[in-house]
């Protein structure tokens, strides 16, 4: 989707705010520059002057907010930049919504700077949860599953070819055509004895250390899609704090690595274009 045109109204609002945002960096990035650069032509002019040692002070003080500036104004352009290729790369057939609006709620003394840190630790607990749910382990139950299924697909691997004719019968277990004579012995003992194996397998399974935490492949599926959907509810209370808080003067920079879908209000919807179809 290359187009932002198919954007609701206000999702392309969204973007010239990020815009404009990215603009007024810049523009007090480069009035920063110019000052210092004004400060450091007039020292130079009167090193030994009367007002020399404010000037460096105030040289060193520009310095610090030109710093400040310039982190900014790549923080803007790497934010709009993120949620552009977001955009680009969402599949021609989906369909983008407007997000139904989140109503903010301040607790008892909090400011809306306030409510954006406490959100964003929240975040940052969900998001160290969901690495802790990707880098989960199976579970014994899993495990021995799995080592059945290995059992059962080895053991067709190993089963031995019979050629029986008036002349002849041979038992192979390497196929005669094959480009390898090499002898696959754990799918012969698959083959051969597979509840032997089975066992063994089982046993070497429960002596395994247990993993801190342990899921089946659906539990963790379910628990990271539960995850994704909190991050992202967050994510839009997140955003709906820093419009208010722009609203009555309160400047709280985005995060880059926010979820476009929140910073845009936007919904994206797989499922009207094909079902229309």
């Amino acid at each position: 989707m290359t187009e932002f045109s198919s954007l609701p109204a206000r999702a392309m609002a969204k973007l010239a705010v990020l815009q404009d945002a990215e603009q007024q960096a810049l523009t007090l990035s480069s009035s920063t520059t110019r000052k210092i650069s004004e400060l450091h032509h007039a020292l130079g002019l009167n090193p030994n002057g009367t007002n020399a040692d404010v000037m460096r002070l105030e040289i060193e003080r520009q310095e610090g907010l030109q710093r400040k500036h310039q982190d900014r104004h790549r923080q803007c352009i790497d934010l709009y930049a993120r949620v552009q290729r977001y955009l680009a790369m969402l599949p021609a057939d989906v369909t983008l919504l407007g997000a139904k609006p989140i109503k903010t709620k301040l607790k008892d003394g909090e400011s809306h700077l306030s409510a954006v840190e406490r959100i964003r630790r929240e975040i940052a607990g969900l998001a160290s949860e969901r690495l802790s749910v990707e880098q989960a382990g199976l579970t014994s139950a899993e495990m021995r599953a799995q080592a059945k299924k290995w059992i059962t697909e080895r053991a067709l691997q190993g089963r031995p070819t019979i050629t029986a004719t008036h002349d002849k019968f041979e038992i192979n277990f390497v196929d005669p055509a094959a480009y390898s004579m090499h002898l696959d012995i754990p799918s012969m003992l698959a083959w051969f004895d597979p509840e032997g194996m089975e066992t063994k397998l089982n046993e070497l399974i429960d002596s395994m250390p247990k993993p801190k935490l342990a899921l089946a492949p659906i539990e963790k599926a379910d628990k990271l899609r539960e995850l994704k959907r909190s991050i992202l509810t967050l994510e839009r209370q997140e955003e709906a704090l820093i419009v208010e808080a722009e609203e009555v003067g309160t400047i709280i920079p985005r995060r880059t690595g926010a979820d476009p879908r929140a910073i845009l209000g936007i919904v994206v919807d797989r499922s009207r274009k094909a079902n229309a179809a």
